[in-house]
């Protein structure tokens, strides 16, 4: 075991800086969203199911009003801008930061106003209220200074700033339960920002101390006219992830929503894994369209697809094994869900890789169609098809959607490019095959010598083409390590 760590040791340290960046990125943001899913049973064991309730409800108006109040400006549009606006990337940073402050006042003032006059609509303290804006105000300027360590593949202190995160704001959140027992709600949110604030605000006075002069009004307008169209994506990507829950909850109970729930979270290791592959490749994509490479993206992308695809896959056919040892045996039909919703997300991968190619294209009306077409199918599709077939049909219909969307963003990337950008021949290969895995996987639970004997032959191919998933994944980033 010694030596083989010593081996991964001596060969991260012969790799150039820009495959160490791509690998660290990758595996500390795996870890740190891997660690926020494993401790997540801890916090339901110090809450009671009120306090839980209450901290969910405050989670869920974070993301809603999140997307209002700091209008996605660290997202696609900072990647876009900082590329386009290389050579006064200080001062649009500075411009961004400030525009994102100026909309979050307005959203708050808006918020509060009606929420203590009007219409009580946030259920919760309003400590909660102000920590939320607060966090609003300064956490864009942690966001844009982690993109910019993406795009310069400086990754020593990033790492180092996000183990800090993994490793205190579930620390900080348990210790605040027990300090503060009569405060467990607010110990829990606060605790679990805390340490995120701090850094945040660091980058903030070193934003404003560092910029070149006051914000430019040409760059606010640069980012409301990108961004603007974005805003109903965002919520219908709200709606399309919340709404079956909703609805399960309402036509067959509490109980159900609970085990679809459950398999849904489960299911969430998919999209960590890709969540984190995507943020290693979203710069090297925008660089490579920046140099007029898009024509290489195929040969980068597909190998990438076709190993998370196994990850995929291995998932559907663990479901039995991951039901039976993160949940009791209530929560065991759950495992009938599993594969369709791991599907659904794969799909959100192939989505993603088109979506990236039309944000750096400054066209983000064809992702906002997208989004909200397939939110619109899937709550039409889940209140026809829920009442009548019970809630197993909410992963069906959420596939439904998302294949929706992934049909509308690869038509979006011919419209907007002239062309398929990546090979759709093997890309639908490996779709389909998936596809199929989401639906028939299922059928194979009962034999398990003949799942385990599929996962042995995954792991071996997996295993036997790594070179290329690293090639794809890193190859890029190696040729310019050796010039």
């Amino acid at each position: 075991m010694k030596g083989f760590i010593k081996k991964g040791i001596q060969a991260f340290h012969g790799m150039s800086v820009q495959v160490k960046a791509s690998a660290a990125f990758m595996a500390v943001n795996f870890m740190q969203k891997g660690i926020s899913f494993l401790t997540a049973p801890i916090f339901t064991r110090l809450l009671t199911t009120e306090e839980y309730g209450v901290i969910t409800i405050y989670s869920s108006w974070l993301d809603v009003i999140g997307i209002f109040a700091m209008f996605g400006l660290y997202n696609n549009v900072y990647c876009r801008g900082i590329l386009e606006f290389k050579e006064d990337k200080r001062n649009f940073t500075f411009s961004l930061l400030s525009l994102s402050n100026l909309i979050t006042l307005l959203v708050f003032l808006i918020v509060w106003t009606v929420n203590k006059h009007f219409l009580h609509f946030l259920d919760v303290p309003d400590t909660l209220i102000l920590f939320m804006f607060f966090s609003f105000l300064l956490e864009p300027a942690f966001e844009f200074w982690k993109t910019d360590q993406r795009f310069d593949y400086k990754y020593k202190l990033l790492c180092f700033f996000m183990a800090l995160v993994m490793v205190f704001a579930p620390a900080a959140s348990i210790a605040g339960i027990f300090l503060f027992p009569e405060h467990k709600i607010e110990a829990r949110i606060i605790g679990a920002q805390i340490v995120t604030l701090v850094l945040s605000a660091g980058c903030y006075f070193h934003e404003v101390w560092g910029s070149k002069g006051p914000p430019k009004i040409i760059y606010w307008k640069y980012a409301l006219a990108y961004n603007l169209p974005l805003i109903p994506y965002f919520l219908s990507s709200y709606v399309l992830s919340s709404s079956d829950r909703l609805m399960i909850g309402y036509y067959w109970g509490e109980d159900k929503a609970g085990i679809y729930g459950i398999a849904y979270t489960m299911s969430a290791v998919a999209n960590i894994v890709w969540s984190s592959i995507n943020a290693t490749l979203v710069p090297t994509i925008y660089k490579r369209c920046d140099e007029g490479r898009r024509h290489t993206l195929s040969d980068l992308i597909i190998p990438i697809i076709a190993g998370y695809s196994g990850v995929c896959i291995l998932i559907m056919l663990l479901s039995p094994e991951i039901i039976r040892f993160l949940a009791p045996s209530s929560y065991g039909e759950g495992m009938y869900i599993i594969p369709v919703i791991v599907g659904g997300v794969f799909y959100m991968s192939i989505f993603s890789i088109f979506s990236n190619i039309i944000y750096y294209e400054k066209k983000p009306k064809f992702v906002m169609g997208a989004g909200v077409a397939a939110a619109v199918l899937n709550m039409v599709l889940n209140l026809i098809f829920i009442p009548v077939l019970g809630y197993f049909a909410a992963g069906y219909t959420t596939l439904a959607a998302y294949l929706l969307q992934v049909a509308w963003s690869y038509t979006a990337v011919r419209k907007v490019t002239g062309e398929s950008v990546y090979d759709m021949k093997r890309l639908g290969t490996i779709g389909l095959l998936v596809l199929g895995m989401s639906v028939f996987s299922p059928l194979l639970y009962p034999f398990t010598w003949i799942r385990w004997g599929l996962l042995a032959l995954i792991f071996v191919l997996i295993w036997k083409k790594r070179e290329l998933l690293l090639g794809g994944l890193f190859g890029d980033k190696r040729k310019m390590g050796e010039k």
